[in-house]
Order: structure tokens, then C-alpha cells, then sequence
């Protein structure tokens, strides 16, 4: 159960552990981000076809500790207008996640991902003012990417913060949206072999690892203004979908 240890190596173990910390550090101070860098890392470390469900554990622990953190700003209205009608996406999604090849997968990731950028802005340019409908439509499209891909949270955000979320409020309401996301995502990869137990160990592992990250994340939130927010958030992006991308080309052999 613990092979995957020993064919990583101490070396790749303790870079493995402190991308985690680093990742879920720039996932505390701004909500998003952090999960699909640690995507990318991971992936090349382990491969594409089983990054999702390993990190659907890490984030599994990663967001139950942010929810935690920052229980006070929760908003269960947006919380529960998102939820019910992403998780039958969620499931469905997830199910289709294990009958794509590697290439497929990173394509999907790198393109949600990069998706975001004009999404968010254009939401942004429009003052959306998001009503109850328009979130659940939005759910719908996030449950429908979340099951088979990480980074599906930037789709909710302009409907989120359209919705007058402060950032802390954001933060917090995004954090237990992606912890029902991963117990989800979780329970169905566990009934298959995407997720055998040397992967939900080491899942695990980088979900520890995170919650240090978390705690500095957090601090960081608090002196961040919205334009330096979401700038960070852009080049991230960025960076993020650039590297599925280039994974997409690699798998396909090309």
C-alpha cells in the first residue's frame, strides 16, 4: 500500500510535501488557484490519469481545514443554491472521468482553467448581479467540470462574488462548496480502480500537507486588495493551464 513511497523517494516525497504547503498557501489567500497548481505538479510526478482522484482526497482534507478556518464568513445561502444541482454533475461527470485517456484529461484541465480568465472578466465588465437561478445554472456547468477535472471552482466566480460575497465570505463558501465537490468525487472514484490504496495514501500525505499552507494562506487574505487579488489569480491561471496543455501534447505522443 505504501509502494508508491518507495518508488518516489524521499527527495521527491519532501518536494511533493512542500509544493502542497506552498499551494494551498496561495489557495488560502485567494480562493482558487492552489488546487489545479498542485494538479500540475502532481501530474508530473504521478501522471495524468490518476492526479484527479489523488487530489480529490487531498482536497478533501485541504478543504475541510479552510472551511474551518474561515467558518465565521460562511454563507449557507450561496452554499446550498450551488450544491444541489452540481452534485448529480459532479457524480455524472466523474463517471465519464475513468473512460478518458491521459490526453483528454489534460486537455480538459488546461482548457477549464483557461476558461476562467475572460469568463471572470467579462462577468466583471458586465456588473453581473447574480440571482438564485443564475447560480444554480452556473452549478450546473461547475458540477459538470468538477467530476472529471480540478480548477472547475473558477467558473463560479464572477456568479459568487456577483452575488456580493465579500472575499473572506468568497473564501469560506467556495472552500465547503469543493469539500461536498471531493467527498463526491471521492465516493465514486472509490468504487473503482482509479483510486486503489497506495493513491489514497499518498492523497492523504499532500492533504496534511496542506494545512500548515492554510493557516499562512489565510493571513495573506486579510492584507490582499481586490485588484492585487485578482491579478495573482490571473497569472496563476495562466501558468496552470499552460502546463496541462503542454501535458496534453506529451500524452498524446505527438
Amino acid at each position: 500500500m505504501f509502494d508508491i513511497f518507495v518508488q518516489l523517494g524521499p527527495t521527491t516525497i519532501i518536494l511533493v510535501g512542500v509544493a502542497a504547503i506552498f499551494t494551498a498557501a496561495l489557495h488560502g489567500a485567494t480562493g482558487v488557484a492552489g488546487g489545479f497548481l498542485m494538479t500540475a505538479a502532481l501530474a508530473a510526478i504521478i501522471g495524468v490519469k490518476p492526479v484527479v482522484p489523488v487530489m480529490s482526497v487531498a482536497l478533501l482534507i485541504s478543504h475541510s481545514s479552510r472551511v474551518f478556518l474561515n467558518h465565521a464568513n460562511f454563507n449557507k445561502q450561496t452554499y446550498w443554491a450551488i450544491t444541489i444541482p452540481a452534485t448529480p454533475c459532479i457524480v455524472a461527470s466523474a463517471w465519464l472521468y475513468g473512460k478518458m485517456t491521459s490526453s483528454v484529461i489534460a486537455l480538459l484541465l488546461g482548457t477549464v482553467i483557461l476558461l476562467a480568465i475572460p469568463l471572470r472578466r467579462w462577468a466583471m465588465s458586465r456588473e453581473i448581479k447574480t440571482t438564485r437561478k443564475t447560480l444554480a445554472g452556473a452549478a450546473v456547468v461547475y458540477g459538470g467540470l468538477s467530476g472529471a477535472s480540478i480548477g472547475g471552482g473558477m467558473v463560479l466566480i464572477p456568479f459568487m462574488l456577483g452575488s456580493g460575497l465579500t472575499r473572506e465570505a468568497f473564501v469560506a463558501t467556495l472552500a465547503a462548496i469543493a469539500f461536498t465537490t471531493n467527498v463526491t468525487r471521492t465516493t465514486i472514484f472509490g468504487t473503482t480502480e482509479l483510486l486503489d490504496m497506495q493513491y489514497l495514501f499518498l492523497g492523504i500525505f499532500v492533504g496534511l500537507m496542506t494545512i500548515p499552507g492554510n493557516l499562512i494562506g489565510r493571513s495573506i487574505l486579510r492584507k490582499l486588495t481586490n485588484s492585487r487579488h485578482a491579478t495573482i489569480v490571473d497569472v496563476l491561471t495562466i501558468i496552470g493551464a499552460l502546463n496541462f496543455f503542454w501535458m496534453a501534447y506529451r500524452a498524446s505522443g505527438t
